[in-house]
């Protein structure tokens, strides 16, 4: 017997971008869904039939290309029929777009007596989501307290981005040895540097005048003061992405007296910011002349798998569509942004990391740091921009010993998108 779903969902796929958040939203709040991804073709006609007979509620959402799909009208038809044998079945029209005349004619011969939701009267989903409940008589089991694994807050993810910090080491020590030999006792700044860990590991044994790390989270920048306190080091909880960043930054120079960096260090970060251009350009500002900025970024667009194994691809969408994991493309960007800041001298050190840069010890490190299924656990798919890449954690969860049994034999190459750039202020 099909899995009985608790909504099933009609849309158009010219919106699915718009569909996918709301039905994220309403998966965060416990109900299943029936969402098909893909265009409606043909072969799929019995499937969606499936579907709308195995659901308890159907929404259509409503744009002049949902109202103008056959497909769409054909579901909303079966819906229909389905309400006939059973009054509970709800059918919810939510309004995406404003519907012009014909359109709007057209659909009230199909839904015109039912209550119409419009998207544009509720502050965000998840007011719209609520009414969407209301309608089709749904409790939501959201849980304030509910947490991703994945989050910096939980003791899993410290003990994480430890090991994390620790593996990288082992690629960064190169082209750090390269950069410092360039300097006598520079001044370094690093943003993003989160407790401190990875920035006092990676400056261990060099030699340099002035240490200041920068963070948004001030539990985090309060731990680094107490971990690794000095006469010249601190770290300061400042808002990269503030329009303020230069100034406050500015402030503390002058409050330590460093005229300017020499290094600006920044590892796995940008990532996680988005729009980074306004940023890179401070961070030019704030560099001396001939100073150096490190970046370490990643970016999915090169990962290779070999052989190809669906279980691969698939921890590479869920990477790509968890909403903790940033910008996957971050590192291709970088070249162009630099450039229009002002840098020089830009060079890409390395595209990848791979299973065969290092000893057995670093290779099931790899593993262990990329394609745990633990480090993506999350009991709601609001961890995920669409519910797929939620579904996709049980698949992966099951092969996952399998997968890294054969791993550790072998059988798999694995490279992955993690580029080391340096630039010069000249």
């Amino acid at each position: 017997m099909d899995d009985i779903r608790d909504i099933f969902i009609s849309f158009s796929n010219a919106n699915k971008d718009k569909v996918e958040k709301i039905v994220s939203t309403i998966k965060f709040f416990g109900p299943t869904c029936w969402f098909q991804l893909r265009d409606s073709k043909q072969h799929f006609i019995e499937e969606i039939n499936n579907g709308i007979n195995n659901s308890k509620n159907f929404v259509v959402f409503l744009s002049n290309a949902s109202v103008s799909s056959l497909m769409v009208r054909n579901e909303i038809a079966r819906a229909i029929s389905q309400q006939k044998k059973n009054s509970d079945y709800a059918i919810i029209p939510v309004v995406i777009e404003e519907l012009n005349e014909s359109n709007q004619e057209i659909i009230e011969l199909f839904l015109g007596s039912l209550n119409w939701l419009y998207e544009d009267k509720f502050d965000d989903y998840e007011s719209l989501v609520l009414a969407i409940f209301e309608q089709a008589n749904l409790m939501p089991t959201y849980d304030e307290n509910s947490k991703s694994t994945y989050s910096t807050e939980k003791e899993a993810e410290r003990i994480r981005l430890k090991s994390q910090n620790k593996f990288f080491n082992e690629y960064a020590k190169k082209y750090l040895d390269e950069i410092f030999s360039n300097y006598d006792n520079p001044s370094v700044l690093d943003v993003g540097c989160d407790n401190g860990d990875n920035i006092i590991m990676r400056l261990d044994g060099r030699k340099y005048s002035f240490l200041l790390g920068v963070d948004n989270n001030q539990n985090a920048i309060e731990e680094a003061n107490k971990l690794h306190s000095h006469d010249n080091h601190a770290f300061i909880q400042c808002d990269v992405t503030s329009s303020n960043f230069f100034r406050d930054i500015f402030f503390q120079m002058q409050r330590f007296r460093v005229m300017g960096f020499d290094i600006i260090h920044i590892s796995a970060v940008l990532l996680h910011i988005g729009q980074i251009d306004d940023l890179i350009k401070n961070l030019y500002m704030l560099l001396n002349p001939n100073g150096t900025i490190f970046i370490q970024d990643e970016d999915d667009g090169v990962n290779i798998a070999y052989p190809h194994s669906k279980y691969f691809e698939d921890c590479f969408y869920i990477w790509e569509h968890s909403k903790e994991s940033g910008d996957r493309k971050m590192a291709r960007k970088l070249p162009l942004i630099l450039k229009n800041a002002g840098f020089n001298n830009i060079k890409l050190l390395s595209p990848t990391i791979s299973s065969i840069d290092f000893d057995e010890q670093y290779k099931e490190e790899l593993w262990d740091l990329y394609f745990n299924p633990e480090l993506w656990a999350a009991d709601s798919a609001s961890y995920f921009d669409n519910y797929e890449a939620f579904d996709l954690l049980k698949v992966v969860s099951q092969k996952h010993s399998e997968m890294k049994e054969c791993y550790l034999q072998g059988k798999y190459f694995i490279a992955l998108g993690v580029f080391f750039y340096i630039a010069i202020k000249q």
